[in-house]
């Protein structure tokens, strides 16, 4: 465990920065769309900063997949595919307390402790507000349903799964994460048309 931690720790904290940055920028879309009183534009873009701060998780565990691809490939530290998860779950973890704190000054009817755990959410979950104003489940809205705040971390812990095996693996959504190589490395115009034909001779 300690040899994880001194090795993930910075990645973690990338992740988390990544939150508080996204977080404090859906909550001013948020903020903006209730001053506005638009209920549509509230909703979309609470989604549209969700979408980008699980691709940024995405990125951010493909890149340490991809730099522990070489060490896994000769044995130096073995494949875990939970790898991932387990790096969003510490950087997640402070969002773990926050429902707990929630669940308590509910229960408890500790006001003081309900509106600091609702206030911290803002500073690591505010991409979400807009989402959790907006959707009900039997006519209560899901910013007041206690169970709604251990879901929040989920989307993120499983997407940083897949960009960590994904990283592991090699495997590129698109080609935007492919390093370009420099033009003395690149096959020259003659070399492709000469592996075309040898492709060809070898299919007929």
């Amino acid at each position: 465990m300690k040899a994880f931690f001194e090795r993930y720790s910075y990645e973690s904290v990338r992740l988390a920065l990544n939150q508080f940055a996204i977080s404090i920028f859906g909550f001013s879309l948020s903020l903006a769309s209730t001053v506005a009183e638009n209920n549509a534009l509230l909703l979309w873009s609470s989604i549209g900063a969700i979408a980008f701060y699980l691709f940024l998780t995405y990125s951010t565990a493909h890149r340490t997949g991809t730099g522990d691809r070489l060490s896994i490939r000769y044995g130096k530290i073995p494949f875990r595919p939970m790898r991932g998860l387990w790096i969003a779950l510490i950087a997640n973890s402070f969002n773990f307390i926050i429902a707990i704190l929630m669940i308590i000054g509910d229960k408890c009817n500790v006001d003081v402790l309900l509106m600091i755990s609702q206030y911290a959410m803002f500073l690591t979950e505010g991409m979400y507000t807009g989402l959790l104003a907006s959707i009900s489940v039997g006519g209560v809205v899901l910013s007041r349903i206690w169970w709604a705040y251990f879901l929040i971390p989920l989307p993120a812990m499983l997407i940083a799964t897949l960009g960590y095996v994904a990283g592991a693996k090699d495997f590129h959504i698109t080609k935007m994460g492919v390093p370009d190589l420099p033009a003395s490395d690149r096959p020259s115009k003659q070399e492709l048309r000469e592996q075309r034909e040898l492709e060809k001779k070898s299919r007929k």
